[in-house]
C-alpha cells in the first residue's frame, strides 16, 4: 500500500508523516505495529515535480507562484494563454480565491485568460494588505500615547492577543 497526501494549504504541512506519528504507541509495542508511511506531495514546494499532463502542471504551477505572490512569474509565463474556466476554478478553490472562481464561473464560452484573473487577486491582495497596514498602524498609535493593550483590543474589536501580536512584531511591546 502506498499513501500519497496532496497538500495544497498556503502553510507549510505541519501535520504527521505516518500513522505512528497520528497514534499514542507505546515504546514497546512500535515494533508491532505497521507504521504506514506517506508520501506527501505540497503544491507549495512543487518546482521539482513534473506531470504529464499539462493542467495538471499548470495547476500546480500557478498556485505556487501565487503562494509566493510571485504574480509576475505566472503573468511572464501565461501571459497570452486561456485556459478552461475548470481549470480556473480549481485554480481558485485551491487559493481559497472565491474572487478566482466567480470571474472562471462567469467566463463566456468555457474560456478565460489567467493573467486578467490574476491581475484582479493580486489587486484584492494589495487592498488586503493596505487595510492590514492602516490596521497596524490605528494599533501603534494608541499604544504610543499609552492607551492599554486591552482598550485597543476592546476599542477596535481584537482580541487582547491580536493586538499584542502586533505590538510584539513592532518592538514595541516585551512580554515575559
Amino acid at each position: 500500500m502506498v499513501t500519497i497526501c496532496l497538500y495544497y494549504g498556503e502553510r507549510e504541512w505541519d501535520g504527521p508523516h505516518s500513522l505512528i506519528d497520528m497514534l499514542k504507541v507505546p515504546e514497546e509495542l512500535r515494533m508491532v505495529v505497521n507504521d504506514y508511511k506517506m508520501n506527501l506531495i505540497q503544491v507549495r514546494d512543487s518546482e521539482n515535480l513534473s506531470f504529464h499532463n499539462e493542467e495538471v502542471q499548470t495547476v500546480f504551477e500557478i498556485c505556487r507562484n501565487i503562494y509566493k505572490r510571485n504574480y509576475k512569474k505566472i503573468e511572464d509565463v501565461y501571459q497570452d494563454k486561456e485556459f478552461s474556466s475548470e481549470l480556473g476554478v480549481v485554480i481558485g478553490a485551491i487559493t481559497e480565491s472565491q474572487k478566482l472562481v466567480n470571474q472562471a464561473l462567469e467566463s463566456k464560452g468555457g474560456r478565460m485568460n489567467m493573467c486578467t484573473a490574476l491581475e484582479e487577486m493580486k489587486k484584492e491582495s494589495e487592498k488586503r494588505g493596505e487595510i492590514r497596514g492602516e490596521i497596524k498602524g490605528r494599533i501603534l498609535t494608541y499604544f504610543e500615547v499609552g492607551v492599554s493593550p486591552e482598550k485597543i483590543a476592546k476599542k477596535m474589536n481584537f482580541t487582547v492577543k491580536e493586538v499584542e501580536k502586533v505590538l510584539k512584531e513592532n518592538g514595541v511591546l516585551h512580554l515575559a
